[in-house]
């Protein structure tokens, strides 16, 4: 019975003393905002891969959202940004080719709150890098 109690104590103190330690959950942070954009970006490609047909990625500046299509143009995926905002320079739209290919390079410039974030897209090879 004394060691349950002492084990029940131990726990208990182990308890209270990581809590306040816990990150604070952010709604709407920029770390998940690229995260986010860098999942939307990874699953146009995949798919692209997985069914064989292209799909091009679609910048919207007025609304602020990017969004992925197929080849009749239906919409497959979108994202509305909210910590970020999309800068009116750069990409406007690429398509990840069937093999998983872009038809066209360049980058996306994002600015969240005072840093400026850029998605750089490389020549042909579907890959991308994030600098801030």
């Amino acid at each position: 019975m004394l060691e349950m109690l002492l084990t029940l104590f131990l726990v208990s103190s182990i308890i209270l003393i990581s809590v306040p330690h816990i990150p604070e959950y952010r709604h709407s942070s920029t770390e998940d905002e690229l995260k986010n954009l860098s999942y939307l970006y990874q699953g146009a490609q995949m798919n692209a891969l997985a069914k064989n047909q292209s799909f091009t990625v679609f910048m919207n500046y007025d609304k602020q959202t990017v969004e992925v299509r197929n080849r009749e143009r239906h919409l497959v995926s979108h994202y509305s940004l909210t910590a970020c905002r999309l800068e009116d320079y750069g990409l406007k739209q690429f398509t990840y080719r069937n093999n998983g290919d872009t038809s066209a390079f360049g980058t996306v410039y994002l600015s969240c709150d005072k840093d400026s974030v850029k998605f750089i897209f490389q020549i042909l090879k579907g890959r991308f890098r994030i600098e801030s």
